[in-house]
């Protein structure tokens, strides 16, 4: 009797733990610089076009913004690709909304051998060694983050989104018009 008391007791523990740890990993991480509440608050947010431009994703104000960190890797990513693309293709001619489709990929070459087999007209830019999805705080991929143009991150979402969901259009409609 004492051998199954102490059995149920010790499965009962590993239980408790098991779930303690599942219901912290739900938490998302913080950013390793503290909270990007304000783009501008960090030095540089660099990535690169393809060209090898910098472009400072701290200077970005004035407009909405979507900042989209994804990998060619990524099954989500590739899965919502396609969406993105019919997504941006509707706002793609405004003045008062950009889209940064950023890749952590190693290389434009397997970006382009990617969008050979998964065509898409999205303004694709790199992140060198995931150095700005880092300092963003992501941790898998995709994320998307939407900055006000004040320059403040109003939303995260971790995985991937339903951009043709007209709950997610209406939502972008009425940040266009705050």
């Amino acid at each position: 009797m004492k051998t199954r008391s102490l059995l149920t007791i010790a499965f009962a523990v590993v239980l408790v733990v098991v779930a303690t740890v599942w219901i912290r990993s739900l938490v998302p991480p913080e950013s390793p610089s503290g909270s990007l509440a304000f783009l501008s608050a960090a030095p540089e947010l660099l990535i690169y076009d393809r060209a090898g431009n910098k472009l400072d994703l701290t200077q970005e104000k004035g407009h909405l913004t979507i900042v989209h960190f994804w990998a060619t890797w990524c099954p989500p990513c590739v899965e919502e690709i396609p969406a993105l693309s019919r997504f941006w293709d509707r706002y793609r001619g405004r003045s008062d909304i950009k889209l940064y489709s950023i890749s952590v990929d190693k290389d434009w070459k397997t970006i382009d051998d990617f969008n050979r087999k998964n065509p898409n007209d999205l303004p694709l830019y790199r992140d060198l060694d995931a150095k700005t999805a880092k300092r963003f705080g992501t941790t898998q991929y995709p994320e998307t983050y939407i900055v006000n143009s004040s320059g403040r991150v109003i939303y995260r979402v971790q995985g991937g989104v339903e951009w043709n969901d007209g709950s997610v259009q209406q939502r972008i409609e009425q940040l266009l018009h705050s």
